[in-house]
């Protein structure tokens, strides 16, 4: 099956929907765009600051231009995925991650470089969302979130800040297995074995 990803700009929701047709088409999920600065420049958050803050920022040089550099090779043979294929979206730098075993299983990751507020910027657009909630990634903060609650369908979106500036979106997308009941269950592994591979 021809899978083919599906561009679609970022507005005022903290996730966009997925799309669908006779044949499965994915989107990715990003939050809105926000006004900011980068670096140590003050930026300007749109309510109160209300996101928790990461305990220590991670190295995020290398998936600022390469969001599949989020795994390393440990890590994708844990989680049993192929070697990724980088795209250039919008919103940032994004790779797709498919299941060896099954390429009907997909991870769509995307470092979130067009937002400057990092996971507030997410907490800032939770009116938006279907589904809210808000977990950790091996000590990182993060959120469950999406436009459309498509759990039950194989799709789990998680956001894990890996500095306060700096959010990375996951997108689980399984058509089959142990994900495509429990997606949330895959990205929450993905986002751990992430931060320990940036923390290295």
């Amino acid at each position: 099956m021809n899978r083919r990803l599906l561009a679609v700009p970022a507005l005022a929701c903290a996730v966009l929907a997925v799309a669908g047709c006779t044949s499965r088409t994915h989107g990715t999920a990003n939050p809105a765009l926000a006004t900011g600065t980068t670096g140590s420049e003050t930026t300007t958050r749109s309510t109160a600051d209300t996101a928790p803050h990461v305990p220590h920022p991670l190295n995020v040089t290398a998936i600022t231009s390469d969001a599949c550099a989020t795994l390393d090779a440990t890590g994708r043979s844990s989680l049993g995925l192929g070697e990724g294929e980088p795209r250039t979206t919008g919103n940032g730098p994004s790779c797709t991650f498919q299941e060896t075993a099954d390429p009907g299983n997909q991870i769509d990751v995307t470092t979130v470089t067009a937002n400057k507020n990092g996971l507030q910027d997410v907490y800032d657009t939770r009116a938006n969302d279907a589904y809210w909630g808000e977990t950790q990634s091996y000590g990182y903060p993060g959120v469950y979130a999406a436009a459309v609650d498509d759990r039950k369908n194989g799709k789990c979106g998680l956001f894990v800040a890996v500095t306060d500036q700096l959010v990375v979106n996951i997108l689980v997308q399984y058509d089959h297995g142990d994900g495509a009941s429990d997606p949330c269950s895959v990205a929450a592994k993905f986002g751990e074995i992430m931060v320990r591979t940036l923390g290295a």
